[in-house]
């Protein structure tokens, strides 16, 4: 090797250990509290192997609560800021929405357009996307899709029913996620997607594919969220070529069979997004179909599941709400109306609960659009800082939540509820960029829950996971193991 490459090589080695460590000095050099960082995780070591993104990110709310309002941290090389308290968290949200209006979600219109989607975009093209979509989501829109679901959860009853001819002991995670597959599949996709009937039907095999995160994804995530012109430039991409393909033509085949056959009418998504044809263009229809999906199958599976475990952990729990499902039925004539989905008082403050100590998402992320001073501080979080709010350590602080570990659905019943501070509890994030599917999420888990509980009696087993642990590594809180509980059907 010649003196010259060897040289170089120590100077190029050089200038990259001072540029590394200059970065991970941004936030102590602009005067903040920052939590410690080291090559080439930043201050995430270990959020990839040993435990979840949302466990390191409370071991720095730990760290920091008290000394600070907010906290700097560092997301590989990527400079970010984690919120403290909870009256910093509702300027983001509310007051000062003007300065953080865009979740900072990397999307690639021209190499991966299904990713131009509400979730993603930003600005003024983000603000007339939502005008349009808005109307999708009202509860009257709910109501008359209810029809499908709850059709779709008797076969998940059944389905299940038949599947403990071969063992009692179940995994509910995967069968929540079957069931949500076929919700989403027949309401956006307008397919019978038969996840109940075949676990490795097409958009179970898809989703699953498009939503596990592996190393290479979570830093081409990262990435991607903290230098986004570098990663268009790149063409990085999020989604692989077969998913792109599977769900762009799924959806465009049913829009155009909906277009060709317009005596077909069917309140879903479909013909929703098909009255919105004359104002997109069917790409996309489609990216919002796609994320419509990917955001909401695994959510609400997530949350069936959890809650159906606590359930199992907590027999006087189940059998109260058990008791609420009975007699609501019996009053009336053996049926489960919309209007009385959301009369079961027990069963809203049993899902409360569960989303409060097991979040379907457990943080919210946010770009600052604007220069953004720190309130009652001199700190200024400059523009295109990228926002974690981990709201899961919001939602275990015991200041908010006393004895936070232990499942409570009390704490949700109609007095406790008025004493909560709304961002203490944020399941579906708050303001403008609140979660548009809230109210199609909470109608799926709600209705499953109530198909489960009515049918089976719950019990955990020895393949039961107390307390829970979680895959490291993915974007959802992810259980070890999945959810084994002991069925027993009601006859």
């Amino acid at each position: 090797m010649s003196t010259t490459l060897v040289a170089l090589i120590i100077i190029l080695f050089s200038v990259a250990y001072i540029f590394v460590k200059r970065q991970f000095s941004y936030w102590s050099r602009r005067g903040f509290f920052q939590a410690d960082a080291s090559f080439p995780f930043g201050s995430i070591k270990g959020a990839n192997f040993s435990i979840t993104l949302t466990e390191k990110l409370d071991e720095i709310y730990k760290q920091f609560k008290g000394k600070a309002s907010v906290v700097g941290f560092y997301n590989f090389l990527g400079a970010s800021i984690l919120p403290i308290d909870p009256e910093i968290i509702k300027h983001i949200f509310v007051k000062d929405f003007a300065s953080f209006h865009d979740r900072g979600f990397f999307y690639n219109k021209r190499d991966d357009p299904l990713t131009n989607n509400i979730l993603s975009i930003k600005g003024q093209e983000w603000k007339d996307r939502r005008a349009k979509f808005t109307p999708v989501f009202t509860s009257a829109k709910m109501k008359q899709m209810y029809e499908i679901i709850e059709e779709i959860s008797d076969k998940f009853a059944l389905k299940l029913g038949e599947s403990l001819k071969d063992s009692n002991i179940q995994d509910m995670r995967i069968w929540a996620r079957r069931f949500t597959n076929d919700n989403i599949g027949s309401t956006v996709f307008g397919i019978d997607a038969k996840c109940l009937e075949d676990i490795n039907s097409d958009l179970m095999v898809f989703g699953q594919k498009s939503l596990n995160m592996t190393l290479a994804g979570a830093f081409k995530f990262a990435f991607g969220s903290t230098f986004p012109e570098i990663a268009r430039f790149l063409r990085f991409k999020i989604l692989d070529k077969d998913s792109h393909e599977f769900f762009l033509n799924t959806f465009l085949q049913t829009l155009e069979y909906r277009r060709n056959n317009k005596q077909i009418v069917r309140h879903d998504f479909v013909s929703m997004l098909l009255e919105l044809s004359d104002q997109l263009p069917p790409i996309d229809l489609a990216a919002e179909a796609t994320i419509m999906y990917l955001a909401g199958f695994e959510t609400s599976a997530t949350l069936i599941s959890f809650a159906l475990y606590e359930l199992a952990l907590n027999s006087e729990m189940q059998d109260r709400l058990r008791d609420e499902i009975l007699n609501g039925i019996n009053e009336n004539d053996g049926k489960i109306t919309y209007e009385m989905l959301y009369g079961f008082e027990y069963l809203d403050m049993v899902i409360n609960e569960t989303l409060r100590k097991l979040p379907s998402i457990p943080h919210i992320f946010r770009k600052c659009t604007k220069d953004f001073v720190v309130p009652n501080t001199n700190l200024v979080i400059p523009k295109g800082t990228q926002v974690i709010i981990n709201n899961y350590s919001l939602q275990h602080d015991p200041e908010y939540f006393p004895n936070p570990e232990k499942f409570d659905p009390e704490r949700f019943n109609s007095e406790n509820k008025k004493k909560i501070n709304p961002y203490t509890n944020m399941p579906f994030a708050l303001g403008n960029r609140n979660c548009l599917g809230e109210r199609f999420g909470l109608m799926q888990a709600k209705i499953g829950v109530v198909k489960m509980i009515k049918n089976f009696i719950f019990t955990p087993c020895n393949k039961t996971t107390i307390p829970m642990k979680f895959v490291p590594n993915q974007f959802f809180l992810t259980p070890v193991g999945g959810i084994q509980l002991c069925i027993k059907k009601i006859h």
